[in-house]
């Protein structure tokens, strides 16, 4: 694969998820408020446990996910289709493997869910709804859903983007019909299970058609893949339990100690950062396939480069999301469901750090992806994981904080871990080079980074509100560009600066000039 193509299938990938993410949060904050208005705030709560609960009971399958994908990087290179399809036959299996799994826990954590609630019983209606849950998570297993690997792994995750809004947007507009007749979440999620058995069925249909493996003969995955692939996915299953346990026990948590109305009102704030999030997810680890790619094609001096330059955007990223968040959020709650779904600006401050922390590592997981260095960082998920469990309980049940001693532990967690041990994994066993360079890049960015936000929340950032939407457009726009120039002035003399903008000008003038020559050629005509 030439560094043309791989260039443009990262351009692909990144376009996909920016222009799909307007439309999809449009769709979900519509969504949103006819839930509220038609379901309620509870049952909007019990979607966000049922949906915690589960994504914990799935973590095995990113553990091997993430694996097999980076098993695949080599063979596609290579064009090696008997060692992929060998892969791809061993991924179906342990899928199935991975189903029985989480039903059987599924049914086991069933028992548990009373006390989460904090009810005696469950009644038949939340029972059913949680059971529904189940099978929506366990379907998408037995159906297929390895095959979205594939395409990850040719770079060509852009296609499952786009299948999968599509049928968003219709199963969307048909809960919505079901919502405004019935008023029944459980019809609801029957069309959910649907669309998810759809979805497979198509991206299956899509990858079999690009990348036709059905009668190429598999080959023999040697002892040393084999060691390989069970060690990177006891690392990712390992990481992954812990990174479940820090970032999807916040709806359990707050259920379990505070109420499930509480988990309601907090989930239309993490609706709108979770997007943001995934957003960032998308674009910054969507490049995976390509260094992936560029790992076993060059040296790593050229690999460090590129890295570079995908960190300092993705803190321009983070540091923009975090920021804009902070100041904007409470004032679009009030405008979309009203002031009565409010939380506090110190727990908006809090959820704006902890979304700097998070996203901000997301450059960094390009190369975990890109090296496969899931068994070298298998304690340090393990750590975070306690930690963070033991400070929010502390913050939670001790000093009775709520939702900030949540956030709190989250933040304190993240900082004793993932700040320093993610890049000194990546340099000594992937870059395998001096992070002296790294760490005064790291401590200029976050100096940027808390200056600002403690600055604009001396602002007294409580008596910022909108009137009206188009208020609240022109509120953001200022500030956004406020923002952006000042890291135009912070970072001007930044050589990864200097390279964005320098790609972003001959993109334009390549851009220009096929404009130019339509044109042209049109007016000859």
């Amino acid at each position: 694969m030439t560094t043309k193509t791989r260039t443009q299938n990262a351009l692909y990938n990144s376009a996909s998820s920016l222009v799909l993410f307007p439309l999809k949060l449009l769709v979900q904050f519509v969504n949103r408020s006819l839930f509220i208005k038609l379901l309620g705030i509870y049952y909007l709560g019990l979607n966000g446990i049922f949906s915690n609960i589960l994504g914990m009971l799935s973590v095995a399958e990113l553990g091997l996910g993430a694996s097999i994908v980076f098993a695949l990087y080599k063979p596609i290179a290579e064009n090696n289709n008997g060692k992929i399809i060998a892969y791809m036959n061993l991924y179906s299996k342990a899928y199935r493997f991975i189903a029985l799994i989480i039903f059987g826990l599924g049914l086991i954590v069933s028992h548990f869910l009373p006390v989460i609630l904090q009810v005696s019983q469950l009644s038949f209606e939340e029972t059913v709804i949680y059971i529904l849950f189940l099978i929506n998570s366990v379907i998408g297993y037995l159906l297929f859903s390895y095959k979205r690997s594939l395409l990850n792994a040719h770079q060509e995750n852009y296609i499952v983007l786009w299948l999968d809004f599509g049928l968003y947007v219709v199963t969307t507009i048909c809960q919505w019909v079901i919502m405004w007749w019935t008023h029944q979440y459980i019809l609801v999620l029957i069309l959910t299970i649907c669309s998810t058995i759809l979805s497979n069925l198509l991206v299956a249909f899509v990858t079999n058609k690009r990348h036709p493996l059905k009668d190429i003969v598999p080959e023999l995955i040697t002892q040393e893949e084999k060691a390989l692939l069970k060690k990177n996915v006891l690392g990712n299953i390992i990481g992954n339990i812990a990174t479940v346990i820090v970032f999807s026990t916040d709806n359990i948590l707050i259920s379990s100690f505070i109420s499930v109305t509480t988990v309601g009102i907090y989930s239309n704030y993490t609706l709108i950062t979770n997007a943001f999030n995934l957003l960032l997810s998308q674009i910054m680890v969507s490049q995976s396939a390509s260094v992936g790619n560029l790992v076993h094609t060059t040296n790593s001096a050229k690999v460090y480069e590129v890295y570079k330059r995908y960190q300092f955007v993705n803190f321009i990223s983070s540091y923009l999301v975090s920021l804009l968040i902070f100041i904007l959020i409470n004032p679009f709650i009030v405008l979309w469901i009203g002031q009565d779904y409010l939380l506090s600006t110190q727990i908006v401050l809090l959820l704006s750090i902890y979304i700097f922390l998070q996203t901000y590592r997301y450059s960094g997981f390009i190369l975990y992806n890109a090296y496969g260095l899931y068994w070298e960082s298998r304690h340090k998920p393990i750590v975070e994981a306690v930690l963070n469990l033991v400070i929010s309980l502390l913050f939670l049940v001790v000093f009775k904080w709520g939702i900030s001693g949540i956030l709190l532990g989250t933040i304190c967690s993240n900082v004793l871990t993932n700040s320093w041990f993610e890049p000194y994994i990546i340099f000594k066993y992937g870059l395998k080079r001096s992070m002296k360079e790294y760490i005064w890049i790291n401590i200029l960015q976050w100096i940027v980074y808390f200056v600002t936000l403690f600055g604009l929340y001396f602002l007294a950032p409580q008596k910022w509100f909108a009137s009206n939407l188009m208020g609240w457009i022109q509120m953001a726009i200022v500030i956004g560009s406020s923002l952006v120039l000042l890291l135009l002035i912070v970072f001007r003399k930044d050589v990864a600066l200097k390279w964005w903008i320098d790609f972003v000008r001959k993109r334009f003038e390549k851009i220009f000039r096929k404009i130019l020559k339509m044109f042209i050629f049109l007016n000859i005509s």
